[in-house]
């Protein structure tokens, strides 16, 4: 019988929720297509050049133009991207980055607590 290998949370390989902000940012700077959001993404610190899943990133790129905070058209005019799905940034996809910022700042407060927990139950541990 195989054994099936899972990635553990604790190695920090189940970030997908924070796809969401990452793109409405990516989408604030510049308009942009599906390939180019992947590779993107991959390049941010919490994927660490790992590439997320393309059907994942696109299923959350139609939901998220389903929720309006984004919007896509097919582009014509651009001859390197003819043909390519271009992704923009709604005012409601802005405003909704701004509450992921207030959002992933309160994260960042417990996260840092946590981090403090286990730092002092290691020093914990090792005294005993």
């Amino acid at each position: 019988m195989k054994s099936i290998k899972r990635v553990c949370a604790c190695k920090g390989g189940t970030l997908t929720r924070f796809i969401q902000p990452v793109i409405l940012t990516i989408l604030s700077e510049q308009d942009d297509h599906g390939y180019s959001i992947l590779s993107k993404l991959a390049g941010t610190y919490l994927w660490k050049d790992k590439k997320p899943d393309a059907s994942g990133l696109y299923r959350t790129l139609k939901n998220m133009e389903q929720q309006g905070l984004i919007v896509s058209h097919i582009d014509i005019a651009d001859n390197e991207n003819m043909g390519k799905r271009v992704f923009s940034i709604t005012p409601a996809g802005l405003e909704c980055m701004m509450h992921w910022k207030e959002t992933l700042e309160d994260y960042q407060k417990g996260i840092d607590e946590i981090i403090e927990g286990i730092a002092e139950a290691a020093g914990k541990r090792k005294l005993d």
